[in-house]
């Protein structure tokens, strides 16, 4: 989900001084960018048309979607959805009306509605094996279901209070232990179903906003709300380092905001990337915590605007700021990072020689990217649009619709693990399931 109270991003300042390990690259070394939106020649008519509407309304549009489900409330946002990993035809749903759902992906049908919860349901997600499936609301409650005799996730094994707002929830990719993360920095490990837990504090008060498992499962990745990533030992419940965004070789930047907002891992699992509300994407070495690298993601027409003299300006740069914050990142195939920001950009980088391959425009604000067979792209957009690009040359292959209309913004997206079927949940109340392939 984006983050909508990102303040005010400032221009970095020169350094003469950089470490040759720690470069940082000017927005003004692309170049290319790719408009990849056939629509533009009628901007101008469309802008008008626009006039004459409810800023928030959208006109409708095709609607691509396979199957449609519309099992929430309407105009209640669905936050989060999760599909069982192994029989991969369940899905669950949390939304904005305190409901938590499970919907078959064949038929669309309701297979069965919890008993409501105390707030908005935010998180869900099924254990490595489907026998498992948590669900979260934003006050802290947490509920966990397995299949009964009929092989229905129904019956209620464990919950739990936190007592505090949780900001995120996973499983273990490989063990019965539930990940949750709360906004006082502390990280809470559950044993499921006996509900023994153990509590990783991060020593400040802010919240833990990003969370990686590494494959050896005895290690995670942490980025916080002020900016620092924290590698911890499981067992030991031990920090193994901690990078801060303010600390050496990265003094030149600013970090009014580096709140963590995205975080991913290569598929060596020697580099995290971690992309922040400030626009800047670091990629530090997991062995040590080292910065190796940090990623400017700032549009081009932006990053040469000169300072706002008057309130009013002030106040679009606030919005401005907020649209550079990065809402994903991905390692591609050949040392490629791609980089998904509000502002509708993906910046395509190459991590060896620290250069900037390309820049897209989306040109709606970008919600999720997911890549598939390490070069193809799906971006999920707040037009409702879900676009499929080349990383490899910044080619557009192929665009699915979702009907258009007003809270048509995408909130969630997530691929089946065979790759036919690519699932949404939108702010609009409904999911919509796309189909990939035959």
């Amino acid at each position: 989900m984006f983050d909508k109270n990102s303040p005010e991003r400032h221009r970095q300042a020169d350094s003469d001084d950089e470490d040759d390990d720690q470069i940082h690259i000017d927005t003004n070394d692309a170049f290319e960018i790719i408009d990849v939106d056939p629509s533009t020649d009628n901007m101008a008519e469309n802008q008008l048309d626009d006039l004459e509407l409810n800023e928030n309304l959208q006109d409708e549009e095709d609607d691509d979607a396979l199957l449609t489900i519309s099992h929430h409330k309407p105009g209640n946002s669905i936050f989060a959805i999760s599909i069982d990993p192994q029989l991969q035809n369940r899905v669950c749903s949390g939304g904005e009306d305190d409901r938590c759902l499970v919907w078959s992906l064949e038929t669309g049908e309701l297979i069965h509605e919890y008993p409501q919860f105390d707030d908005s349901v935010h998180q869900v997600c099924w254990s490595f094996d489907g026998k498992y499936l948590c669900a979260c609301d934003m006050r802290g409650q947490i509920r966990c279901w397995t299949d009964n005799q009929d092989g229905l996730p129904l019956t209620e094994v464990w919950s739990f209070h936190t007592g505090i707002d949780i900001e995120l929830m996973r499983f273990h990719p490989s063990a019965h232990v539930l990940f949750v993360g709360t906004n006082d920095s502390q990280l809470w490990l559950f044993k499921i179903p006996s509900g023994e837990y153990k509590i990783m504090h991060g020593g400040s008060d802010v919240e833990i906003t990003t969370l990686e498992i590494l494959a050896n499962g005895k290690q995670c990745i942490c980025g916080y709300g002020n900016g620092q990533i924290k590698l911890w030992d499981l067992k030991q419940c031990s920090v193994v380092w901690q990078y801060d965004s303010n600390g050496e070789g990265d003094s030149e930047m600013n970090h009014t905001n580096a709140k963590c907002i995205s975080m991913c891992l290569n598929d060596e699992q020697t580099l995290v990337a971690c992309g922040s509300a400030d626009g800047n994407c670091r990629v530090i070495n997991i062995n040590n915590g080292k910065l190796l690298s940090s990623f400017a993601c700032c549009s081009p027409t932006s990053s040469n605007k000169p300072s706002a003299a008057a309130s009013n300006e002030d106040e679009d740069d606030d919005d401005e700021a907020t649209a550079t914050t990065i809402e994903s990142v991905a390692f591609g195939a050949g040392h490629l990072l791609i980089c998904g920001t509000l502002a509708g950009f993906v910046y395509i980088w190459d991590i060896n020689t620290k250069l900037l391959r390309a820049t897209l425009n989306l040109q709606s604000g970008i919600v999720k990217c997911l890549l598939n067979e390490g070069y193809l792209l799906y971006a999920a957009c707040l037009d409702g649009h879900i676009r499929l690009l080349d990383i490899r040359n910044g080619e557009p292959l192929k665009e699915w619709k979702s009907g258009g209309g007003q809270g048509c913004e995408i909130m969630d997206m997530l691929i089946t693990k065979d790759k036919r079927y690519l699932l949404c949940a939108y702010m609009q109340g409904s999911c919509r399931a796309f189909k990939l392939k035959e």
